[in-house]
Order: C-alpha cells, then sequence, then structure tokens
C-alpha cells in the first residue's frame, strides 16, 4: 500500500498501520515539525519525509514537494489530521470561512482537500475535533461523506471526543474496552516526583486544593481517583491539561508514561525528546487504537 501521510507529527497512523496488519510498501510523511520528524524517523528509517504541506502536488502519478519529485503512482491511502483552532466548539466565536481559504487558522484543512482532489485515493480519512454542527455539516459536504464521531475513551483512558471522515466502507463506532485510568496510574514515587508542580500561586490556582476544575477561576480537573483523564494536550502545566494528581502534599501532572499511554502509543515511543517536547508532539498526535480500529475495515472489504 502507498500511503501518503499530511501532518504526518510523530507517525501515529503508520502505528495504526501496523496494528491493524495492513501493508506498508511506501510511506510519503508531510510534517515540519523536526521533533516530531525525528521521532518518526528513529522507528521508522524508511519514512519518506517530503516536507511542508503547503508544497505537496500531485499529477499523473507524480507527487513533487519541496525535498524533490517521487513516481509514486496510485495513492492508496491519503489520511491526516489537520490542526483544528477554528473547527473547535473552544473557538465556537470563529467563523469558518469555506471560501477563505487563508481567513483563518485552519486553513491547512484546504490543503488537504486539495491533495485529496487532486491523487483520488483509494482510501482517505482526515480527523478533527468536535465542532459546531454547522461547520461538521459543511465539511461533509466537501468531504462527501458524514463524519464519525468516535470518543478515544472507549479504547483508552482518555476523553478525547474526534470526528473521522472516511470512504472505507463499513467502520463502526469501536466496543467500549472499559479502560480504568487507575489501572494504568503511575504509583512509583521517585519517578512521579519529577512530575510534581511547583507550589506557586498560578499553581495552586490551577489545583484548588483539589476541588476540581472550574472556569471561573481555572482550576484545573483533579484525576486522582478518575476512570478517565482529561484530553492530552500540548501543555499539562496550563489550564486546560489533562487533570492533576494528588501527590507528595501538593499535585503533579501526568507522567511521560501516562501521556503515551493514553493517546496508546508503545510505552517509551517519545524517550528521545525531552517532557516538554514530548507533550508537544503527543498532544497533536492521534489515538493509535482508534485509527487502527477505522484501518482494520480496509482488510475487511
Amino acid at each position: 500500500m502507498n500511503v501518503l501521510s499530511l501532518f504526518d507529527g510523530i507517525s501515529c497512523g503508520q502505528i495504526a498501520l501496523e496494528r491493524a496488519s495492513i501493508k506498508i510498501d511506501t510511506y510519503y510523511a508531510s510534517e515540519i515539525k523536526k521533533n516530531a520528524i525525528n521521532v518518526t524517523m528513529q522507528h521508522y528509517p524508511n519514512t519518506i519525509q517530503i516536507g511542508d504541506v503547503t508544497k505537496v502536488h500531485y499529477g499523473d502519478g507524480i507527487l513533487h514537494t519541496e525535498n524533490g519529485d517521487y513516481n509514486v503512482g496510485k495513492i492508496d491511502l491519503l489520511m491526516g489530521g489537520s490542526p483544528c483552532q477554528n473547527f473547535s466548539l473552544a473557538r465556537a466565536t470563529d467563523k469558518l470561512e469555506i471560501d477563505g481559504l487563508y481567513g483563518n487558522k485552519s486553513k491547512l484543512f484546504y490543503e488537504y482537500l486539495r491533495i485529496l482532489k487532486e491523487c483520488d485515493p483509494t482510501y482517505f480519512l482526515l480527523e478533527n475535533v468536535k465542532m459546531k454542527k454547522s461547520s461538521e455539516n459543511d465539511l461533509n459536504d466537501y468531504m462527501g461523506v458524514n463524519g464519525l464521531h468516535i470518543n478515544s475513551c472507549l479504547v483508552s483512558y482518555q476523553n478525547r471526543p474526534r470526528i473521522y471522515w472516511t470512504n472505507i466502507n463499513g467502520v463502526a463506532v469501536p466496543d467500549d474496552l472499559y479502560i480504568n485510568f487507575q489501572d494504568y496510574k503511575d504509583t512509583d514515587f521517585e519517578y512521579c516526583k519529577q512530575f510534581k508542580l511547583p507550589d506557586t500561586p498560578s499553581r495552586r490556582k490551577y489545583w484548588r486544593d483539589g476541588k476540581g476544575n472550574n472556569s471561573a477561576t481555572g482550576g484545573c480537573a483533579n484525576i486522582t481517583y478518575a476512570t478517565k483523564i482529561k484530553t492530552i494536550t500540548r501543555k499539562q502545566d496550563r489550564n486546560p491539561n489533562s487533570g492533576l494528581i494528588e501527590f507528595d502534599g501538593f499535585c503533579r501532572m501526568l507522567t511521560r508514561r501516562e501521556i503515551e499511554l493514553a493517546q496508546t502509543l508503545p510505552r517509551g515511543y517519545t524517550d528521545s525528546l525531552s517532557y516538554n517536547q514530548m507533550q508537544d508532539v503527543v498532544g497533536d498526535g492521534w489515538t493509535v487504537d482508534v485509527i487502527a480500529h477505522i484501518l482494520s475495515y480496509i482488510l475487511k472489504q
């Protein structure tokens, strides 16, 4: 299978293809974050990195990129999850300008749409956040299929509602595996203490003595005894984040292992990065087991 992955990040799609037992012949990845690229190449050195998505064009079997031209023939699978700022419900006051390609931060969706039309792949998959119904309807029209709502909490201990557009036939919402965060929460004191937040006024405001999230005061969720954590974000020491955990008289952030496993990544997948770098690229990524579930329907066809 020839795969073109846009906004590839740390190649969660490549892990998902492996888990779905789908053989990859050639994998072209469009990504610009150096840390993400480094993680991908560490685990998948045969990945062909093609650079900036805005400079990717396809025609007559040739993939034109800033890193060179490739005679790829047919693209079997196009996938990607474009940056989502203006689609998100969190920015519900923003106007989704379907015809204004460069009018908002979600313009990269239109690059995906352009490349989809250019290469006409056998299969496509697009992921984005839960959004206003009017925006979702617009994307349904542009993609030619209705988006499928899947929350990562069905296959992991992370609440992460997302919408997936695909032409893979018969894809259904996965069964609930009832995965409990408490079964995976790190308890080793020496390991966890490196993730303890400093007791400062701003951090006390986040923690609120463990009283939980409060939009009025900026408090973060207390997930110490929760079965599910909040959505993995790119920064755990901000609000909103994935939640805070009681620890050593104050609180701690999620550990590196807890963040990776929440996204169903292999444990240690991002060990080459610092904690801050890891948060950034994993927060950008996919819940691997959701993608593997969707892609598995290719073989069912």
